[in-house]
């Protein structure tokens, strides 16, 4: 039987609610949406800002569940605007390489102000 194993480390933005930032279940890691907020609570101001923190974040929390950037397969993405969806993808490219994980990109409603993107991940060991 496959064991989940919740990832919690301090090196990414820590979870402001009831959730793990990642689990890490048979050969794949799941991760929490993350955002672009430091390690001490303050919220980048710009979108790109925002994408390069998050996806930091990110890659904290799959290094500390044995993955990495290399190795997501699936991205959903989130942005308080659709309409920056070009300034997003284009700080998006500049983190990830081709082969390109899939991705699903979606326009949301944010509670956290100031909030402009959250990224979540699928990924393999």
């Amino acid at each position: 039987m496959t064991s989940r194993t919740v990832i919690a480390t301090t090196s990414a933005a820590a979870p402001s609610a009831g959730y793990s930032q990642g689990v890490r279940f048979g050969d794949l890691v799941f991760t929490a949406g993350q955002t672009g907020t430091a390690l001490d609570g303050r919220l980048a101001t710009t979108l790109a800002e925002q994408v390069d923190l998050a996806i930091d974040n990110l890659a904290r929390v799959l290094e500390a569940g044995g993955s990495s950037l290399d190795q997501v397969v699936k991205t959903t993405c989130f942005l308080a605007d659709v309409a920056d969806f070009a300034e997003f993808d284009t700080a998006y490219r500049r983190r990830f390489s081709a082969p390109l994980p899939a991705r699903s990109t979606v326009g949301v409603a944010f509670a956290g102000q100031g909030l402009l993107f959250e990224i979540e991940a699928i990924a393999g060991l």
